[in-house]
C-alpha cells in the first residue's frame, strides 16, 4: 500500500525546511522505501503512522532519525582522487609558500558522511608531514546525521569500504584490523573532530578556514540556498584559502566573488583577490 499524498506532502515540505534538501513530486516511492523500516523499528505499522507521530509533540529525536534515514550518504575514502592529487601537488605547497613561520592548518570537510574524506585528508597530511614539519593540522568533519557521525568517530570500516579508494599500503599504514572491521589509529584519529552541523542553520563559531570541502552537496540544494551558502563559505574562509565543490558542482555561476584555480578538472576555488567579504 502507497503512502497518503498528504504523507509525502508533510515529509517533503518538513524535510526542505529542515534540510533544504527537496524531493521531486514524483518521489513518493522513495519516501515510503527509506521510512518503512524506521516506522517498524518504532514499532508503528506504516510510514503514515509515522509521519502522524512526527506532528505530535516531542518529536526532535525522531525528526533526527527521519533525518537520517532521508539524506544520502554516498561517500568513499579519496573519492574521485584528482582533488586529492591537487591537494597535495598545488593547495599544500601555495599554502606552504605563503607562511615560513610554524602555522596550524585549519581544514573543514562538510557533508562529511561516515568520515572518509576527512580521514582521507588526515592521511595525506601524514604522508606530506616531513615536507612541513613545522606545521600542524586540525581537521572539522561536520554532517547533519547524527548517525553518520558515530561512525566517523567510531572509525569503524567495513571491507567493502576500505577497498574503496584505499591501497594496501595506505591501509596497513592507517588502519588495523578488528574481528571483521578495519579501524583507524588512534594517531590519525586525533587530527579528526567530528561535530554535528546543518549547514542551512546558523553556523557555531568556527576558526577561519585555510580549506573547505562542501563536495556533491549543492545538487541537493535550490538556488537561494546555494547562494546563502556561498556567502558564508566567504566569511569563514581565509583569503587566500581553497574551496573545494564536486567534479559536476561549480561556484562561477553562484558566486562572482570566487574564482577557479589550478586547471586540473579538480574543482578548487579561491577567494578573488577584490573579494568583498
Amino acid at each position: 500500500m502507497s503512502i497518503r499524498p498528504e504523507t509525502f506532502e508533510y515529509i517533503r515540505d518538513a524535510l526542505h525546511q529542515r534540510t533544504a534538501i527537496r524531493l521531486m513530486d514524483n518521489k513518493e516511492y522513495l519516501v515510503e522505501t527509506r521510512l518503512s523500516g524506521l516506522a517498524r523499528q518504532n514499532g508503528l505499522t506504516s510510514v503514515d503512522d509515522l509521519v502522524d507521530q512526527l506532528r505530535a509533540p516531542g518529536s526532535t529525536v525522531l525528526w533526527h532519525e527521519v533525518v537520517d534515514a532521508m539524506t544520502t550518504n554516498e561517500t568513499s575514502f579519496f573519492r574521485d582522487i584528482t582533488p586529492f592529487d591537487v591537494l597535495r601537488e598545488k593547495v599544500f605547497p601555495a599554502l606552504a609558500d605563503q607562511s615560513h613561520n610554524a602555522r596550524q592548518l585549519h581544514v573543514w570537510s562538510a557533508a562529511a558522511a561516515s568520515g572518509q574524506e576527512a580521514y582521507s585528508i588526515a592521511m595525506l597530511w601524514n604522508e606530506l608531514r616531513r615536507e612541513y614539519p613545522l606545521w600542524d593540522i586540525d581537521i572539522l568533519a561536520t554532517d547533519i546525521s547524527q548517525k553518520m557521525l558515530g561512525r566517523g568517530r567510531q572509525g569503524s570500516y567495513s571491507d567493502l569500504e576500505v577497498t574503496r579508494g584505499l591501497s594496501e599500503k595506505r591501509l596497513a599504514d592507517n588502519f588495523y584490523r578488528s574481528g571483521d572491521r578495519w579501524l583507524v589509529n588512534e594517531d590519525l584519529k586525533q587530527n579528526v573532530n567530528f561535530q554535528y552541523l546543518n549547514l542551512i542553520n546558523t553556523w557555531p563559531t568556527l576558526p577561519k578556514m585555510d580549506i573547505v570541502f562542501i563536495r556533491n552537496v549543492l545538487v541537493y540544494f535550490d538556488y537561494p540556498t546555494k547562494c546563502n551558502l556561498f556567502a558564508k563559505v566567504r566569511k569563514l574562509l581565509k583569503p587566500n584559502g581553497f574551496l573545494f565543490l564536486g567534479g559536476a558542482e561549480s561556484a562561477l555561476t553562484i558566486d562572482d566573488q570566487f574564482e577557479r584555480v589550478f586547471d586540473s578538472g579538480g574543482s578548487c576555488y579561491r577567494l578573488k583577490s577584490d573579494c568583498t567579504i
